[in-house]
């Protein structure tokens, strides 16, 4: 892996508002017909991947949402439970962000695998990486509620899209997952793509749970497709698929769903 392979976001406010409002300025808006219900962007902290989370969040620059829920893998390791983390706020260089109590405990009421638990939270990469764009992309404050999955089965997919999809009803909402391709198969690609686009969902779920198309973060993938669709999500669009190479080199993966 080259040195520009291995380069993050900066750590201090001023540099790290530059990368990111160079990279958003750079970014194509792309046409889509509708309102945007959820995002898939890139989990890792690594710079190069920056391209792909603009187009994403181009989407939703100057848009003003009331909370943003974002579902993350665990970097602790596999933990059997999906985690709110129990903090008030999660801080980045641009500021603290609120956590929503209200919503993250309906939440937690929705399903009993939804606990409060700190694990798999407070790292470099997933929220840590998503929240600086959400700060600079949005108009005005919100709040979030960020989910980490210690468990990524289909049945505990299946249960988070669900519960994110009835918790987010009559709100200003959007969801946020945090995804990175490690590595995939020639045909991969297409494939994912067309399964996306379409809602085939048994279909990702059989292409992200095999060696084919390997990702961290497939269970959030799975989540954001299930979760929208609920929220009558209509289009689907990979805007952004870059394999990895395999081994360790970084990969970089984007989607927005709309209604």
């Amino acid at each position: 892996m080259s040195l520009a392979d291995r380069a993050v976001y900066a750590t201090q406010p001023t540099a790290l508002q530059g990368q990111i409002e160079r990279l958003l300025r750079d970014a194509a808006r792309p046409d889509i017909a509708g309102e945007v219900v959820a995002l898939i962007v890139p989990n890792t902290n690594r710079l190069g991947a920056g391209v792909a989370a603009a187009a994403a969040f181009k989407l939703i620059e100057g848009e003003s949402f009331d909370v943003v829920l974002i579902v993350a893998p665990s970097h602790e390791g596999a933990f059997g439970r999906l985690a709110v983390t129990r903090a008030n706020a999660y801080h980045t260089p641009l500021g603290e962000v609120p956590i929503d109590d209200a919503l993250r405990n309906e939440l937690c009421d929705e399903d009993d695998d939804i606990y409060l638990d700190d694990r798999g939270h407070f790292h470099v990469e997933g929220v840590a990486a998503v929240l600086p764009f959400l700060q600079l992309a949005l108009k005005g404050s919100f709040s979030i509620v960020p989910i980490v999955m210690g468990d990524e089965s289909s049945a505990y997919c299946t249960e988070l899209g669900a519960a994110l999809g009835e918790v987010m009803y009559g709100k200003r909402a959007l969801l946020v997952a945090a995804a990175d391709v490690v590595g995939a198969d020639e045909d991969a690609v297409e494939r994912f793509t067309a399964a996306f686009e379409s809602f085939e969902t048994t279909e990702l779920l059989h292409l992200l749970g095999s060696e084919a198309l390997r990702v961290e973060g497939s269970g959030a993938v799975i989540v954001a497709a299930l979760a929208a669709r609920q929220r009558g999500a209509i289009g689907a669009r990979v805007l952004h698929l870059e394999p990895g190479d395999g081994q360790g080199g970084p990969g970089a993966l984007s989607c927005v769903l709309w209604r």
